[in-house]
Formats: structure tokens, sequence, C-alpha cells
């Protein structure tokens, strides 16, 4: 039977009145006794006259359950109209509602618990996530073997009959070609391992080098709403988080990039100044890494834009010059004297909080809010946008970053109105404008920044709820693992690797 609701769960004043004096709920299908209209909720008081006593549990009239009476309409009106959080709040469901919506909402509520239908998987999944789980996530989905037609669990794949024998039929082929070739071969070998060891000691030193680290600037607090100065960097090698000296200036939907080790970071937005047009230089190269002003500022103030490193030149990518005024514009910022700047060219389209890559003398623009699926690239050496086949799907306030020829858009979000942050990863291959779902995270992104490195992806922040977690995913395992969280939680905060060898602090 129904016992009250938890007044935890309340978002409105609870009236002592409407709390069951039996559970210390709040009444639900709210019955009264005979003679004194005490309330209780209509399984706490039957449960009590059944087990327990024959009389109300408040003034100790008689009573039983065929002379419970129901409660007043406007008992139930005034109960159903209090604020409640939904049931499945703890899975990460945000929504508030008047209580008397709470049961239709529950019912068809994206959170839901729901068990993957896939046999001899027991895993328990939000209802939204269900699809994916099922045809993506799950070990237990459904495999057909191309060679008999034959459809099992993806878990047994591999020890299915017909792999098996493939293998066992590539493994006489090779040792016949070994054997036929046989000098040519151990020749061969002895070189590609030379080459081989040579390319994983190269890999370990660009990756797991102690002087490799990423660091996150600024960006904003979401719990305490205040734009940041604080700068962090991450070890790649002993997964840890230092602070660095922080900006000379407090920003955030700004841009970040690395020129000659050092670190550029430019436009923004701070509080007192609004939109921004300064940049602030941190240089890698000395002993004792201090901010300080560039030599001369942005050609606009400008505020969730991106930028690229081409050569000696800054090019600065759409954005918003001041509310309301999306911009089409590439500008570019000579890094060296003179340090002067013009306007290059024209986008098909305004962008904010767009995804840009650079690939070779081409950039890659994707996305954005308003533009969402639309997609050009920008040719340096002709000062010209071409227009692309369009994404999948909407996306904008994600993170991006270049893996060979591809794009990947990672999280974000696809309207505005909805709010929800995404988990999927696109993958847009810059030559021929195909793209796909690449894969899921775990949990849905927005406002990220992310980092690739050889068969890594790291996505820093923008987790749903965790604005400090960090995950990293691994191409050759094909899994996810959480990473050290920041010090600070952040959103808007770009991102940038850095050798930091030999540099004290």
């Amino acid at each position: 039977m129904a016992e009250g609701y938890d007044t935890t769960r309340f978002h409105s004043t609870i009236d002592e009145s409407f709390v069951c004096c039996i559970c210390l709920g709040v009444l639900q299908d709210p019955k009264q006794c005979e003679n004194n209209e005490h309330y209780f909720c209509s399984g706490c008081i039957k449960k009590h006259l059944e087990k327990t006593s024959h009389s109300c549990p408040v003034c100790q009239d008689k009573l039983t359950v065929e002379t419970l009476r129901k409660a007043p309409r406007i008992v139930a009106d005034c109960v159903s109209r209090y604020k409640i959080s939904c049931d499945h709040a703890a899975r990460g469901c945000d929504a508030v509602l008047e209580l008397g919506a709470l049961q239709a909402h529950v019912q068809d509520c994206d959170f839901m618990p729901v068990t993957c239908s896939n046999e001899s998987c027991d895993e328990v999944v939000s209802k939204r996530d269900v699809k994916q789980h099922e045809l993506d996530l799950c070990r237990f989905k459904t495999t057909t073997c191309d060679d008999c037609g034959k459809k099992m669990s993806h878990h047994k794949y591999g020890a299915h009959s017909c792999v098996l024998r493939r293998d066992v039929d590539e493994m006489k082929n090779d040792l016949a070609e070994v054997k036929a070739t046989q000098n040519e071969m151990m020749k061969g070998m002895r070189d590609g391992m030379q080459r081989l060891t040579i390319a994983v000691e190269s890999l370990q030193k660009s990756v797991n080098s102690k002087s490799t680290d990423i660091v996150v600037i600024a960006g904003r607090n979401p719990k305490t709403k205040q734009i940041l100065s604080s700068v962090e960097r991450f070890n790649l090698f002993n997964q840890t988080w230092t602070q660095l000296p922080g900006l000379k200036i407090a920003r955030w939907l700004s841009a970040a990039v690395i020129f000659k080790n050092q670190i550029i970071a430019c436009g923004g937005f701070d509080e007192s100044d609004g939109h921004l047009d300064s940049i602030e230089v941190l240089d890698l190269n000395g002993n004792r890494p201090e901010w300080h002003e560039f030599f001369v500022n942005l050609p606009i103030k400008v505020v969730g834009h991106k930028c690229v490193v081409h050569g000696n030149r800054l090019l600065i990518i759409g954005g918003q010059t001041k509310p309301g005024e999306n911009l089409d514009t590439i500008y570019e910022l000579l890094l060296v004297p003179p340090y002067s700047s013009k306007l290059l060219c024209h986008m098909k389209k305004k962008r904010i909080f767009h995804g840009v890559e650079l690939f070779d003398d081409k950039v890659l623009i994707a996305g954005g809010e308003e533009t969402e699926t639309d997609v050009e690239i920008f040719d340096i050496a002709r000062n010209e946008c071409v227009e692309m086949p369009l994404l999948p799907s909407p996306v904008f306030r994600m993170g991006t970053v270049r893996r060979g020829d591809a794009m990947l858009l990672i999280g974000g979000l696809a309207s505005i109105d909805a709010g929800k942050y995404r988990n999927e990863i696109i993958e847009y291959d810059f030559k021929t404008g195909q793209s796909k779902v690449l894969l899921a995270m775990k949990t849905g992104r927005a406002y990220c920044s992310c980092i690739s490195r050889g068969n890594t992806l790291i996505v820093i922040g923008g987790a749903n709820g965790e604005f400090d977690a960090m995950d990293c995913f691994d191409f050759l395992s094909n899994s996810w693992k959480r990473l050290p969280s920041m010090a600070e939680a952040r959103r808007f905060a770009p991102a940038v690797v850095v050798n930091m060898e030999n540099l004290e602090f």
C-alpha cells in the first residue's frame, strides 16, 4: 500500500495538516477518521487498523477500515499543487513539478530505470540510454556471423567456429608464405621490429613524458557563477593536477592556442569589462612563467569564437561582438612584428559556439548556435569558404578535436529549448564530408574541452552536473576511464597541450 511522500523531496512549504502522523510523509491518497477529520495516508491507516488497533491514532475514537472516510477534495487539491522532485532525481532527473502531475511524468521519465532486453544481460540503465546500450554498448547484443548467418551474443563471437576457422586458415596461409620466403620475411621482421620499437619509444615519450601537460584556462564556475582567472595543468605521466599562475583578467567564452611554446588566451567575457579584445601570453620557454599582456589586441571584442594558428598568423573565426550580434567573419592577426590584423573573408553562416579544426592549409568549421548542422571549409590560400555536407544532427557548445582526416564533435547541445546534454561523439571526414556517430560517452557533456593524444581522447569538464570531471577514451581497448578531477569546476574553459620541461613554479 502507498505511504506518504518524503518531505525532503518538496520544493514548497508543507502545511503540517497535510503530513501523515503515522509515516510523517506528505499525504498520499488521504483518508480521515470518522469523527474528527484527522488525516492519514490510505495505506498507513489501513495497515494500522488491520494489524495494530481499531481506533484513530490521534483521537483514539473507534475506527475501522469500513468507517474510514475519504478526505475532502480540497485536501487532495492542496496537496496535489505542492512542488515535488521526480522519483528518479537520484538518477539525474532535475524535473520539479506539481504532485498531481508526478505519476504521469514518472511513467514517461527519461531517467526511469530500465533493464536491458538482451538475453543474459541484467544491467539497469536509464530509459533514455537503453537503446544506445542495447545496440552499441551491451556485450550481450546480438551479432550475426558474416559467413554462416548464425546469430549470437557479441561476447561469444570470438569463439565462434567460423571465426576460429578463419583465423586458422589465415595462420596456415601466413605459415606457407613464411616457409616460401623465410629469409626475406625474417629480414623484414627484424627491420619491422626495429621500426616498431622506435615508434613505441617515440609514442611513449610523446604521450607519457613527464614534461607533457594539459593546461586548462579560466572559464566560469557553474556553481558559484564566478568568472575565473585560475589556470590548472594536468600531468599525463603521473595524472596529477597543479595550479599555474592565474590570468591578469578573469575571462570565459575565450579561446586559447599554442604558438612557439607560448599559451595565448584571447577574447572572452569579463564581468567588469564585458566583451574583451585583450590577449594574454604565458611564455613556457623561461624558468618561471607569468602571464603578460600581448603587444596588441584582437581586431574585435569577441566571445564564443574559435582560433587556430597557421604559420605566424592567428585566425579568429566567428563569435559574438556584442549581445545578439553573431559574426560571420574570419580575421587574421600576425603574432610577429608588425603585429598587423585584417579581415580575411566572410563565412557562409554567422557562427558562435561552433567547432573549428585545422587541416594543413584549410580550416573545417562545423555546427554552432543557430547554424546547427551547417559545415564549411575555409581555404586559407584562397581566402574563401566552401559549403560542405551537413552534420547528421544539430550541435553546438561541444568540444572538438582533429583525429587523422576527421573532426570529432564531442557532446554539446542540440537546441537551447531542450537543454539536454548530448553523449554522442560524431566523426566528420574532412575529405569526403561523410559523418557518423562514432561512439557514446557514459554521460552527456556540453561546454567541454577535448584533447587527442595518440590513441586516446581526453574530455575535460562539461559532464552533466560534474563540470570538474575528466574522462579518457582508449581507442585500442574501446573503453572509457575516469581521470582525476580538476580542482575547480569550469564551463567554457579552453585547454591546450604543452611541453613544460625544465620549468619551475
